[in-house]
């Protein structure tokens, strides 16, 4: 098998772990307040003696917890794909006889890390999501 194949191979691994990772809080936290931020909406636009500004405020506001919440979900993958990148990154290693064997089975092994850190990961997160961060 060349490196270029094992490295996407590991690529798509990581991938999946993610996708799995966000589809999990999604359902399990984000539809949730989604849900809630919608009806909080829906009062909102109902008050028909409200102003079109009030309205919108009270809309605004129903929203924050939802973006809050996204927002925190994507700054802590993008630091666990940030520390993936610096770990995948210092595996490369000088040209000589052993390099690329090296450096593939150094990739593996920070998949391989990181993939077993996710589930500390979303739990972190959700006990944040849980807390109303």
């Amino acid at each position: 098998m060349d490196e270029n194949t094992n490295l996407e191979e590991q690529r798509e691994r990581i991938e999946n772990a993610l996708i799995s990772a966000v589809d999990d809080i999604d359902r399990e936290h984000l539809r949730k307040l989604q849900l809630t931020m919608h009806g909080c909406a829906k009062r909102c636009c109902a008050d028909t003696n409200a102003s079109a500004e009030a309205v919108q405020r009270c809309v605004d506001r129903c929203q924050l917890p939802l973006t809050r919440a996204r927002c925190y979900v994507q700054q802590e993958l993008a630091e666990f794909e940030t520390q993936l990148e610096n770990c995948m990154r210092q595996c490369q290693v000088p040209n000589d006889d052993d390099a690329g064997g090296r450096s593939e089975r150094c990739s593996v092994e920070c998949v391989d890390k990181y993939v077993t850190l996710l589930p500390e990961l979303l739990s972190t997160m959700r006990m944040a999501l849980d807390k109303g961060l």
